[in-house]
């Protein structure tokens, strides 16, 4: 699984900028709902 860190880095790089605050946010809730499935062994569905 990757890091935050790498998510962001990878996300940033596929931009061709830095993220906005909101992005951020954003990806920072998405990240972590990631990993709480992940943990749970839940795929996301169809």
């Amino acid at each position: 699984m990757e890091s935050f860190l790498q998510v962001r880095k990878t996300t940033e790089e596929q931009l061709g900028r830095e993220l906005h605050e909101n992005e951020l946010v954003f990806l920072q809730w998405v990240y972590k709902r990631y990993t709480e499935e992940e943990q749970k062994g839940v795929s996301a569905g169809p």
